[in-house]
């Protein structure tokens, strides 16, 4: 009788201990769940402590050792709170706010929805949404440029249209020809800037294939400025080149820069300057950016400089102005010398 109640005992604490590996294997398989997620995770008690909390939520909110912390020690964010409060009453709730990183902010999207069990009271999901939300600001302002751009030439097609119909067989041989080089310079303004866009969405997307070889930098000037001599002359600008250089870049795809006065060549280097109005200051990155012009009455597209810069560090080059104003611009543009 003895002897079956230990062997009872025996087989009752063997069955325990199995149950009890098995609910730690069960634990250790869900925090490794969890810790997979690609988005930050903590769960709450009714009194708000932090029972559960994935790595990526240590990550985000540089916070290594929550467990046991209350919320308010953890996160001082209003947004949060009201979350967890909504669902500690039954409600979901989806709020966005910003935190801190370093020198960087960013934007967190939190979902906080209530759970029922013995231990949790609410959960929620941390999605760091700082990309999505830059790329949609990017498009937003695409849009809006990319509207801005186009109106231009529609307005000017749309006007002579109007004049050829509203005086269709009545013109002039000197007003027809008028209209239609108003109509022929809008349309390659379209053209122009379509081609432009698309160029740089093919650089943007990586699309768009280099031929990266040595390249003799006095010989491809030479040729910008024989291509240019026309358009020079009517606008009385002189070219002066001096200077030699080899480097390595794609021929075709070094040949955006125009409209330029005075160029020197040196080791890798290229130094484009002219005699105009120069650049202020605040304006010397934006210039970069597409559609931007200082002038918004100027012509073009406002895409030439961001197809020049984005084809330069495409080549491993780099590009940088100096700049006063009233006294022009130099455009440095360097690019990486042939292997030995």
């Amino acid at each position: 009788m003895f002897g079956r109640t230990r062997e009872d005992a025996e087989r009752a604490r063997k069955e325990l201990q199995s149950r009890l590996d098995a609910l730690q294997r069960q634990h250790d398989a869900d925090l490794q769940l969890l810790d997979g997620l690609g988005e930050a995770l903590i769960a709450v008690d009714r009194q708000r402590r932090i029972v559960i909390a994935n790595r990526r939520f240590g990550e985000l909110f540089d916070q290594l050792e929550v467990i046991g912390k209350s919320l308010s020690e953890v996160l001082r964010v209003a947004d949060v709170f009201e979350a967890f409060d909504n669902a500690l009453k039954g409600n979901e709730s989806t709020v966005r706010f910003s935190v801190r990183s370093g020198v960087a902010e960013r934007k967190i999207e939190m979902r906080a929805l209530p759970l029922q069990s013995d231990n949790i009271a609410a959960v929620a999901l941390f999605i760091d949404v700082t990309t999505t939300e830059r790329l949609e600001q990017i498009r937003r302002n695409f849009i809006s440029d990319f509207s801005h751009e186009v109106r231009t030439p529609l307005a000017g097609l749309h006007s002579a249209v109007e004049t050829f119909e509203a005086n269709a067989g009545r013109l002039s041989p000197e007003d027809d020809q008028h209209l239609r080089r108003i109509m022929s310079r809008q349309l390659r303004r379209l053209e122009r800037l379509v081609d432009d866009i698309s160029e740089l969405s093919r650089i943007e997307s990586g699309d768009l294939t280099l031929d990266i070889r040595s390249v003799d930098l006095r010989r491809i000037i030479d040729d910008l400025v024989e291509d240019f001599a026309d358009q020079a002359a009517q606008h009385r600008i002189r070219f002066v080149v001096n200077g030699e250089g080899v480097v390595s870049a794609d021929p075709h795809r070094m040949q955006r820069d125009d409209h330029q006065i005075t160029i020197d060549i040196r080791e890798g280097e290229v130094r484009i300057s002219d005699e105009g109005e120069g650049i202020p200051p605040s304006e010397r990155e934006k210039i970069f950016h597409r559609f931007y012009r200082i002038e918004k009455s100027s012509s073009g597209s406002g895409l030439g400089l961001a197809i020049t810069k984005h084809l330069i560090l495409q080549q491993r080059g780099s590009i940088d102005v100096e700049s006063a104003p009233g006294h022009g611009a130099t455009f440095i543009v360097r690019f990486p010398r042939p292997a030995a």
